[in-house]
């Protein structure tokens, strides 16, 4: 457990001493000395004699380097060392002594700064393995407590320092908030409360809303996402999914990330994308909506056909492709195989994936490859992954699924057809 000397820390302390032989308990303390006030040192001495009067390990720690004088960097310093201080202990649990008052303060604080429901929920009384026993209490019922045992603790002259807003609103504001309408603090607390409860109900809310969206079968590196479906959920459930997304891939979305994703979904055309921060790309694809991370998408490789007969594997998307051609032998292969005419000059020939610029000669004339494919609606994404056979000029021959190249055999005799048999690993 973390222990500061406050009376917080210290009647936690003693409370999990209590409890530690009847819940089987091994407890250790850990004190934090961020060595920004003369003397400070004296706090760790201290914890550790109130510790060991207790039986109880205590660990003191410093950081490696001077934090910058911020409560913020102050607090991730702790943390920081707290943490790899669990992973070093391999301890299951580490407990603060936040307390119905920190909580109250926390809760103001966030509101005044500007916040969500995920703000103004305050601190949880559980995070992975931080836990809060304390968060019922109020600050006057643990001094008390630590008082009818005769234990003192130690007074932080920080917690006084008027320059800290917090401070301020510990002493100052929160009072005379109390005097003006008694019972602020456990409004506040309950207002948390109600936030959290609103907070699940929309993670729940949006882990179905990306279950009933998603696209099967999925994709490596890729979601693939149901717009219409998406934009049923309304924009604060959508926003609640985008974050879920990206913390499974290990990304923060900022207010700006997540505001700049739902309008994209909401409003973005088909064909665009945004980068929603931290690697996370997301587009639209006529109605599928796609998050991935930046250059995910493996490059096509490119098999050379340079001999009437032969095999190759390449890679298309994410899928190996294998290939072998020979000269066609009489009747015509069956449907589920390619016949494609060519003459010598076409030599060599290469299948590969379409590159934007590419043109294939029909009845009607040539066309680019991107207008056919826009006109059939195949997404951007289902195009990475459509094989092209292009003559040793880049013209296009053939298409899968989609289109064979009109020659002029039937005028000349130097056309053969070669057959061609694909199969995906």
């Amino acid at each position: 457990m973390a222990l500061s000397g406050g009376p917080d820390s210290t009647a936690l302390l003693h409370l999990l001493s209590e409890l530690a032989s009847c819940l089987d308990l091994h407890l250790e303390a850990a004190h934090f000395d961020h060595q920004v006030r003369v003397g400070s040192g004296a706090d760790g001495t201290w914890a550790k004699e109130v510790a060991t009067r207790l039986g109880i390990p205590c660990h003191v720690g410093a950081p490696a380097i001077p934090p910058v004088v911020k409560q913020a960097s102050l607090r991730d310093a702790r943390y920081l060392w707290l943490s790899g201080l669990v992973r070093d202990r391999k301890a299951d649990r580490l407990a603060i002594g936040h307390h119905a008052d920190d909580q109250a303060e926390t809760v103001l604080f966030r509101l005044m700064r500007g916040t969500d429901l995920r703000g103004l929920a305050g601190v949880p009384a559980r995070r992975g393995p931080i836990v809060r026993p304390l968060l019922p209490f109020r600050r006057r019922s643990l001094s008390a407590y630590l008082e009818g045992l005769g234990v003192p603790w130690i007074d932080d002259p920080s917690n006084a320092d008027r320059r800290w807003v917090r401070v301020r609103l510990r002493t100052e504001v929160i009072p005379e908030m109390e005097r003006l309408a008694p019972g602020t603090v456990d409004t506040l607390v309950a207002l948390g409360e109600a936030a959290a409860r609103a907070r699940d109900l929309n993670e729940r809310a949006g882990a179905w809303l990306l279950d009933e969206s998603a696209v099967e079968p999925a994709r490596p590196g890729r979601l693939e996402l149901c717009r219409a479906s998406l934009t049923r959920g309304g924009s604060e459930i959508l926003a609640v999914a985008l974050r879920r997304v990206a913390r499974a891939g290990g990304v923060a979305l900022t207010a700006g990330g997540t505001r700049a994703g739902v309008e994209f979904i909401s409003e973005g055309r088909s064909g665009g994308r945004v980068n929603l921060g931290g690697g996370l790309e997301i587009s639209r694809e006529y109605d599928r909506v796609i998050i991935r991370r930046e250059g995910a998408e493996p490059v096509p490789d490119v098999l050379p056909v340079r001999e009437h007969t032969g095999a190759g594997t390449l890679r298309i998307g994410e899928r190996a492709l294998q290939v072998r051609w020979k000269p066609v032998a009489g009747q015509l292969p069956p449907p589920e195989r390619i016949a494609v005419a060519v003459s010598p000059g076409h030599y060599p020939l290469m299948f590969r994936g379409w590159r934007d610029g590419d043109r294939i000669r029909l009845a009607g004339g040539t066309r680019k490859l991107k207008k056919l494919f826009g006109d059939r609606r195949i997404p951007v994404s289902e195009r990475a992954r459509l094989p092209v056979l292009a003559d040793r000029s880049g013209n296009i021959l053939w298409v899968e699924g989609l289109a064979t190249a009109e020659t002029d055999c039937g005028s000349r005799g130097d056309y053969s057809l070669l057959e061609f048999e694909l199969r995906y690993e």
